[in-house]
């Protein structure tokens, strides 16, 4: 929290409490109204400070929760990294990350987009067929593992 703003806040603060403090020896009405403006005055730029101050706060806490999800989403990520390896689908085509066996879960055989899967996101890829080709497309960023051969089955999963 900016320490200048708590600052002006104690500052406003003292400074209401010397006015009202030197009011107590005043004679007249007007020295008294003239006070009274000065305390209100004093009152306001304190109530303001803490106000930002307040505000301040506010945004530290939730930039705190936004950090702490974002510190919880990669370390879920991570955990969920290590149940994929690099595994090429079919011969002199290009790689995908494939869910290892030994950790499925009962989960079936899924391959993962490698451009994804470095931003961090599990998108699983989809077998499309396209002029007689299959091909392992991805929902999100639309990347593409092509067959090369036409008339090819699943990829070996």
């Amino acid at each position: 929290m900016d320490t200048i703003l708590i600052q002006g806040t104690i500052s406003g603060l003292k400074t209401a409490a010397d006015i009202a403090k030197s009011m107590i020896n005043l004679k007249s009405m007007s020295d008294v109204q003239s006070k009274v403006v000065e305390l209100q005055s004093s009152i306001l730029a304190a109530q303001s400070s803490a106000l930002s101050a307040n505000a301040e706060q506010f945004s530290m806490v939730d930039e705190i929760r936004t950090l702490k999800e974002e510190i919880t989403r990669i370390k879920t990520w991570e955990g969920e990294k290590q149940r994929y390896q690099l595994h090429t689908p079919w011969k002199g085509t290009g790689v995908v990350y494939a869910l290892k066996e030994s950790m499925s879960n009962a989960e079936p055989p899924h391959y993962l987009c490698t451009k994804c899967y470095e931003d961090g996101k599990r998108m699983i890829l989809q077998p499309r067929k396209k002029d007689g080709f299959v091909l392992l497309v991805c929902p999100t960023c639309n990347s593409e593992i092509h067959s090369g051969l036409r008339g090819i089955g699943n990829p070996d999963y």
